[in-house]
């Protein structure tokens, strides 16, 4: 293995490495949380902002008390266009604090997000390798491939 492979492999582990702690650390421990220690309850649409990233929000029961909750929608209900105010929606809210809630299937957002990390972690770092190298070879004057 020549030094700039091994250099390239390095730089490529360590931007994986760095790219999926970070994008795993933005949803992950959430979903995660409310899918280890939360519960499902049946929720009404009080309104929807399909323009912002198709926004539901919603109100649901839990022991007498009332709750609020947005989220987008997807994840096991009806896209956000499809949704009016008093449609039914299954959302997911965590047992100790129900004010931290998501509408939808929480494993369905969870399958989605692990997606989204491993991709983000090793197809964001071969870009990068890419285009670097590409680069390096136009300044060293070697010819590109």
């Amino acid at each position: 293995m020549t030094n700039s492979t091994r250099l390239a492999s390095v730089l490529y582990l360590g931007s994986a490495l760095a790219i999926g702690v970070f994008a795993g650390s933005l949803n992950l421990p959430h979903y995660s949380r409310l899918e280890a220690r939360g519960a499902s309850a049946n929720a009404r649409v009080t309104s929807t902002d399909c323009g912002n990233h198709g926004t539901v929000a919603y109100r649901f029961r839990v022991d007498e008390r009332t709750y609020d909750g947005q989220g987008n929608a997807g994840f096991g209900i009806p896209a956000c266009g499809h949704l009016k105010p008093g449609d039914a929606v299954l959302v997911r809210y965590l047992v100790a604090d129900p004010t931290q809630s998501l509408p939808g299937d929480i494993n369905d957002r969870l399958q989605h997000e692990w997606l989204s990390v491993v991709v983000a972690a090793f197809g964001m770092p071969l870009i990068i390798l890419f285009f670097a190298r590409r680069r390096f070879r136009r300044w060293s004057g070697a010819p590109s491939s």
